[in-house]
């Protein structure tokens, strides 16, 4: 994909301040079922977007001012490209085909931005959330289970908050394993240092780094929310290790039993920890570990997780049936 295209991918899919399923409705119209790129859509006048497309007024009149940016578009994508910050679009081929089968058009991001190698993606995934503010249990808890599955070649995905989140990554990296962060800001909105160690792992393969927001997009609450989405949408399995009954973790929690991913919850005390218990009443499974810990659970989650990944492959070798593709208007 050239830069003219890449830049127009960003105008479209950013500067016109669509919803992603008006987004996705333009990309099905135009771009699957014509063959046509999206350089080619701005290119064409306002009758032909109407006509082909089906578009308001209104939803034009944002078309047309995000198509004042295109030459911006253009600048960032060279930025990108400086740094080793790659886009993948919905529509190629590497794109992860379990959040298509997991979100459906209204939440796939049109847009993946990422930095590391998109094959870590291929190995058994294995997402592990939590709180903010754990327990020092928990965080004891999460550090062994990704130093356990990250030894064992699983890839550990998590979602870059402090807590839960990065003593999942740590725990991974102590394994010299392999992980994917996903951002729950824009890629290039990581502090210097971070990004530089990132970069750094990335580099060696041990790190993938994704983001669905603009390269610039800052954190705010909601898009922590939907970075949940991503982190359990990429995986076979989603581990919880503390969770309370409201905020970030329950919702994210939630989403994956929506998305018809296997849920574990670490036992706790009701008491201490009810949002554990909460989510086994909601259909999660308890996490039971022995006195010597909990490696014989994790061995048959490895198991339990590749058999769920072979279940996947059989859906993915069916693209036409995972949500994007279905007839615009479904």
């Amino acid at each position: 994909m050239n830069l003219r295209e890449q830049g127009c991918w960003l105008a479209l899919v950013f500067e016109s301040h669509l919803s992603t399923r008006e987004v996705n409705d333009i990309l099905v119209r135009w771009c699957k079922q014509l063959g046509r790129t999206v350089e080619e859509f701005f290119a064409a006048d306002v009758e032909e977007w109407k006509k082909t497309c089906q578009l308001n007024e209104k939803i034009v009149q944002k078309l047309m001012q995000a198509k004042e940016k295109l030459v911006a578009q253009a600048f960032l994508v060279e930025q990108l490209q400086r740094d080793t910050i790659h886009m993948m679009t919905v529509l190629d081929a590497e794109y992860p085909k379990l959040l298509k089968e997991a979100l459906g058009r209204n939440q796939i991001p049109p847009l993946l931005f990422y930095m590391g190698d998109l094959s870590t993606l291929e190995r058994q995934t294995i997402a592990i959330i939590g709180s903010r503010n754990a327990n020092e249990a928990s965080i004891t808890f999460t550090r062994a289970a990704a130093q356990f599955l990250a030894n064992q070649g699983a890839n550990v995905i998590s979602g870059n908050a402090r807590g839960i989140d990065r003593t999942a990554y740590d725990g991974a990296m102590s394994a010299s394993g392999h992980t994917t962060v996903v951002l729950p800001h824009g890629i290039r909105k990581l502090s210097r240092v971070q990004f530089r160690t990132l970069q750094a792992r990335a580099e060696t393969g041990n790190v993938l780094l994704l983001s669905q927001f603009h390269p610039d997009a800052p954190w705010v609450v909601s898009r922590a929310m939907e970075r949940n989405k991503i982190v359990t949408g990429l995986a076979q399995i989603v581990i919880v290790a503390e969770s309370d009954i409201k905020g970030g973790t329950w919702e994210g929690a939630k989403s994956a039993l929506a998305q018809k991913r296997l849920l574990y919850v670490r036992q706790a005390d009701a008491t201490s920890l009810p949002g554990n218990e909460a989510l086994l009443q909601l259909g999660g499974k308890r996490l039971v570990g022995a006195s010597e810990g909990y490696a014989d659970t994790f061995v048959s989650l490895l198991q339990e997780s590749s058999m769920q990944r072979q279940r996947q492959d059989k859906l993915s070798e069916r693209p036409e049936q995972t949500p994007l593709f279905i007839a615009a208007g479904e």
